[in-house]
């Protein structure tokens, strides 16, 4: 079955996350729900699967506006996503994301790491060399016991909240290459999610792709009707 990852990102209030609950029980076992902070326990409250947003890249300490690892996985977080492309772009490099995976994955969380390339970058053909060097960055020194552990969600930057979205052939392709790199230099086959402008409209063509092992989905997923869609074409 494919996963479906819902990351809210800063979006909704308390009246909306309330209304949007009423919706969901635990019967979407392939469905994790990654809110904001501040609303993870009302998911968790209803025996959802929950991830966040992000990780701290320290276990503990004077990390003002940080969360630990084992902070989350102390109330029943069992994933996070880790260097979305947002998190990028503003705060973090690959030392900060290879150090989250590596406190993640040592308190047992699952993490869904980001990778994905600019307009420009997949323009000049150099789309496999950042996600090659995405990859190497964030799994360096990942002890090999700890790699199947992880999820690979691949966003290509230029179609995150566009409404662009890569032809199926190249989705297919990138994925392939994704996967044929992982088991390659790190002897792992990975679930490999794709994510951006993924919606209810064009949901049934992606799912054509058939090495595609599921989605991260923003915008659409905040809206429950839209997202409620999605997972029933999804899971049909």
């Amino acid at each position: 079955m494919k996963l479906i990852v819902a990351n809210f990102k800063m979006n909704l209030l308390k009246k909306y996350i309330l209304e949007y609950l009423n919706h969901f029980d635990d019967k979407y076992s392939n469905v994790i729900f990654c809110p904001s902070y501040i609303y993870l326990n009302y998911f968790l409250e209803k025996k959802l699967n929950v991830g966040s947003q992000d990780v701290a890249f320290e276990e503990n300490g004077a990390f003002t506006g940080d969360v630990s690892a084992s902070q989350l996985k102390s109330i029943g977080v069992k994933y996070t996503i880790i260097g979305h492309s947002e998190r990028r772009k503003y705060y973090e490099d690959d030392k900060y994301i290879n150090k989250k995976l590596n406190c993640a994955l040592s308190n047992e969380l699952i993490p869904i790491l980001c990778i994905g390339e600019t307009k420009e970058e997949r323009e000049k053909e150099k789309a496999y060399d950042v996600l090659t060097n995405q990859l190497d960055g964030a799994l360096r020194a990942v002890k090999k016991n700890l790699l199947s552990n992880i999820i690979i969600a691949y966003e290509p930057i230029w179609s995150i909240g566009t409404g662009l979205v890569p032809n199926n052939q190249d989705i297919y392709n990138t994925i392939f290459f994704i996967k044929e790199h992982l088991q390659k230099q790190y002897n792992v086959n990975l679930k490999v999610l794709y994510g951006g402008s993924v919606n209810n409209q064009n949901i049934n063509d992606l799912q054509q792709i058939n090495n595609v092992d599921g989605y991260l989905i923003g915008g659409s997923s905040i809206d429950y009707n839209k997202f409620l869609d999605i997972i029933d074409k999804v899971n049909c």
